[in-house]
């Protein structure tokens, strides 16, 4: 709406020169009849000479006229500007809070998403099967371990792959039997570090977004926790691992079309940036690593840019996840003004005469 009003008065604005055109045409034109109309009275000698009052007065009129319509076009336009002027402060504030509540709840939404999945990887590495397996790798302990974690990943559409490595950071279970991480050992990476250096069975922890080159680059977030017997504390006998399909699940949450019209929705991109304020989830599918510039350490907020609203939101904390700093951003391009004439019926569509 507040676009609507600043195209609006635009349109005015045009109206108003054009009316003030013509008024000023038509008083010149005016002028110039009774200046012809007095030379034809003084060639008439005395049978001219009331005539020639007539003209005068017509002239008079004609330049009081051209007066009053500069002093309107002039006194218009500066009140047009004026409203112009309160309407983008409406755009940036209303449009802008939009699109930031917007943006905060999207950011929300996928924040609540994985802390969802680290309950997932808790419950699996507290799995009976699992911790047995984890203790005391028989044969056939791993078989029955891996079996399960087939099933856990078959079941669920948000992990790739899942997996347990034991003290010394060699992969010993997989649910995929097949998949590239079996033969590399992780003993020496930060997240098996901090995993086992965990006390506590509720500890768990996951970084960043990355293009995992086990899994064909595909963008994932891995989350870590320790593997201990039931009802025991201090250092864990293994991690466990699983792999979240961020690339196929992010996506999906900030592309949802019900937030927006059709037209709306065709000019507004949706992103995840992380603390380096590079993509890492896009509506379009299309930005992964570009980045996106933001004030420094800036919550939340918008501007505009150019012909573009970017509102953006940071994650808050939900159960002391804090959300690993991300920030969703929104960038809407304004309508266009062939768009706000379409939409106001062809107003300003006045030919000239």
């Amino acid at each position: 709406m507040p676009r609507r009003i600043r195209s609006l008065l635009s349109v005015l604005r045009d109206e108003v020169d054009s009316f003030a055109s013509t008024s000023e045409e038509i008083a010149a034109r005016t002028n110039l009849l009774a200046l012809n109309a007095a030379i034809e009275a003084a060639r008439s000698g005395e049978a001219g000479r009331g005539f020639s009052v007539v003209a005068q007065e017509v002239k008079a009129l004609a330049q009081q006229a051209r007066h009053a319509s500069s002093e309107f076009r002039s006194e218009v336009r500066e009140r047009l500007a004026m409203g112009a002027g309160i309407a983008d402060e409406m755009v940036g504030e209303i449009e802008g809070t939009r699109l930031v509540e917007l943006a905060q709840a999207l950011i929300q939404n996928v924040t609540r998403h994985l802390y969802g999945r680290s309950v997932d990887l808790r419950l699996m590495a507290s799995d009976s099967e699992v911790i047995a397996a984890t203790l005391d790798p028989t044969p056939e302990k791993v078989a029955a371990a891996q079996a399960r974690l087939a099933v856990f990943t078959e079941t669920s559409p948000y992990y790739l792959n899942a997996f347990v490595a034991d003290r010394d950071g060699r992969i010993i279970i997989c649910s995929n039997p097949h998949a590239r991480v079996r033969q590399t050992n992780v003993a020496n990476a930060a997240q098996f570090l901090k995993a086992m250096g965990s006390a506590h069975h509720d500890q768990w922890f996951t970084d960043e977004v990355w293009q995992n080159p086990w899994s064909d680059h595909r963008a994932v977030l891995v989350f870590v926790t320790g593997i201990r017997a039931r009802g025991s504390e201090g250092r864990p006998a293994g991690v466990f691992y699983v792999e979240f399909d961020w690339e196929e699940r992010i996506p999906a949450i900030i592309s949802d079309r019900s937030l927006f019209g059709e037209k709306e929705w065709a000019r507004t991109r949706i992103s995840i940036i992380d603390q380096a304020a590079r993509i890492v989830a896009d509506s379009s599918g299309t930005r992964f690593g570009e980045t996106i510039a933001l004030p420094a350490k800036a919550v939340r907020g918008a501007e505009a840019r150019a012909d573009t609203t970017i509102a953006f939101a940071t994650a808050a904390s939900y159960h002391d996840f804090d959300g690993l700093g991300l920030r969703c951003v929104i960038e809407q391009k304004m309508i266009s003004m062939e768009e706000i004439q379409a939409a106001l019926g062809g107003f300003g569509t006045r030919k000239r005469i």
